[in-house]
């Protein structure tokens, strides 16, 4: 009698450590700096630092439903501005209010300026520098959201409850009628 107790109480705490993983799913806040900038006369791009613009810039991997902060750099000499958008175009939408300044009043140089977003569907974007000109001078990166982790749904927790009940009942009335019938 004391392995099926021992298997409904392991079959209780699996349960248990389960539901709030079906419930609920917590998701990351993301920091980012980009330093912006002039490569020379002819390219413009991004970088991590200061002495690493380039174009294109870093790629940015974020996962949908995560919180970002980015932070621009300008380390240039004129004014320079960010946009995650949906094609490399200064005219191209932008997505998740992810934008720092505007393309007519952008970060001045030697100065910062942030915004915070959440990341919106899993796909391949873009980040851009929306200044007239300034995407075709390199002023680009790749931006990469995967998907978050799905959820445990908490319908499965049921449904595995109620198989782990099942199984739990037949072992011990297969256990019981064992008892109960002799050999001859």
């Amino acid at each position: 009698m004391k392995k099926p107790i021992l298997v409904l109480t392991l079959l209780l705490s699996i349960g248990l450590l389960a539901v709030p993983i079906g419930i609920s799913q917590v998701h990351a806040a993301t920091q980012i700096t980009l330093y912006a900038g002039e490569i020379n006369s002819s390219q413009y791009g991004f970088g991590d630092s200061a002495s690493s613009i380039a174009t294109p810039g870093p790629t940015l991997t974020l996962t949908s439903g995560d919180t970002v902060t980015v932070t621009l750099h300008n380390a240039g000499t004129m004014s320079h501005n960010f946009a995650i958008v949906n094609a490399k175009s200064s005219t191209a939408s932008v997505l998740w209010s992810a934008q720092v300044d505007s393309p007519s009043n952008g970060v001045p140089a030697g100065q910062s300026a942030s915004v915070t977003f959440t990341v919106g569907s899993a796909g391949n974007y873009y980040y851009i520098c929306q200044v007239d000109g300034h995407v075709a001078l390199g002023m680009w990166g790749n931006v990469v959201v995967q998907s978050a982790v799905p959820e445990f749904p908490t319908a499965l927790v049921f449904v595995f409850f109620a198989v782990a009940a099942t199984a739990l009942v037949a072992y011990i009335s297969q256990t019981k009628m064992k008892n109960k019938i002799t050999p001859f």
